[in-house]
């Protein structure tokens, strides 16, 4: 799970004008639909966050699934608020808030599938260059906390949803994987999804007065085989088949004419034509993968393909290569098992 599409957008395109005012750039920000909190917000997302606590709103259960495996998974409690709708999503954000310095390469690594989905899709609004990590900084500030639909609310299910609320840039931070929450959120028909940081887990309803409003949330129903996970899963698959999707379309991959690559969950595939035939050919060839961050594929000593930064580190011991007619076709096996959004990492 990434930075969601507003706040990856409005970061790509913020004007690189060190003229901008702090101001400035906040309004820039928060007309493109990203939530920026300043400290005078903190302080005013305090006082709501008590005022609510104490209304006479219902109150309802929700579950908190730490990212520490070792620590237990707990239910807590909250007040509802029709009004507001649903108010995990800003009841959680400071949980999430920190003003630990990000770093580019993890940023650029990190926001690259969702700027490829948004070109493809259409979503951008204008030329879109990865934001640095002070942008991203700035856009997260107090705290970002994305509401991901597990389930989505239809008329069987009494128009419910579950979502999991976790850090929208919990990735960016590099903070560990979330495997219980993974593998949740796996069991509803949602795979591949990396989820960074401590998540919750919520279930809104239809208010009978319009809109929605928060309703209780179990731990008992995080079991994989809970009604709510068997109808979600049901629902995602045959909403892939309708749509056409196969099991690894979170899985990118590409031809770039000199060389095409795939991968699956652990491994990337490399084939780069132009390899010798004959006896001896397999001696002609030699592929470096470096320390496990490049790959430099060269024939009789002229290169055929330098990729000076992957997208992610792989692990040189593991890695391999074979001559397949005239390609040379090399195996990385992934440090991480995650999906690629490209062979190579874009810093630009």
């Amino acid at each position: 799970a990434m930075a969601t599409e507003a706040t990856v957008n409005a970061a790509a395109a913020m004007p690189q004008d060190a003229s901008m005012s702090e101001e400035e750039r906040l309004q820039f920000l928060r007309e493109r639909g990203v939530l920026i909190e300043t400290v005078e917000d903190r302080k005013k997302q305090a006082e709501w966050s008590s005022n609510t606590m104490q209304s006479d709103g219902p109150i309802f259960e929700y579950v908190h699934i730490p990212a520490d495996v070792h620590s237990p998974v707990t239910q807590l409690t909250e007040h509802a608020d029709a009004q507001v709708g649903d108010v995990l999503k800003r009841a959680l954000a400071p949980r999430f808030a920190d003003n630990a310095s990000m770093d580019d390469e993890v940023v650029a690594r990190e926001v690259a599938g969702r700027m490829r989905n948004m070109l493809q899709g259409g979503v951008a609004d204008g030329p879109l260059k990865t934001p640095s990590a002070a942008t991203m900084q700035q856009v997260a500030a107090g705290g970002a906390c994305e509401a991901y639909p597990l389930s989505q609310p239809t008329e069987a299910n009494g128009w419910q949803a579950v979502r999991l609320y976790i850090d929208e840039v919990g990735a960016l931070r590099s903070r560990p994987r979330n495997a219980r929450a993974e593998a949740l959120a796996a069991a509803a028909g949602l795979v591949g999804l990396s989820i960074h940081g401590d998540a919750y887990v919520g279930r809104c309803a239809r208010a009978p007065q319009g809109g929605e409003q928060n309703v209780s949330f179990t731990l008992p129903e995080l079991a994989h085989d809970s009604a709510w996970v068997v109808d979600a899963r049901t629902s995602h698959a045959r909403a892939a088949a309708a749509a056409g999707h196969g099991e690894a379309e979170h899985l990118p991959s590409g031809d770039a004419g000199v060389y095409a690559w795939s991968q699956n969950d652990d491994d990337v595939e490399v084939r780069v034509h132009g390899a010798p035939t004959g006896r001896g050919s397999a001696r002609r060839v030699n592929v470096d993968f470096a320390r496990g961050t490049s790959l430099r594929v060269c024939v009789d000593g002229a290169e055929l393909l330098n990729v000076p930064k992957l997208f992610d580190r792989v692990l040189p011991d593991d890695c391999n290569w074979t001559l397949d007619g005239t390609d040379i076709v090399i195996t990385l096996e992934k440090a991480e098992a995650r999906p690629w959004a490209g062979l190579s990492l874009d810093l630009q």
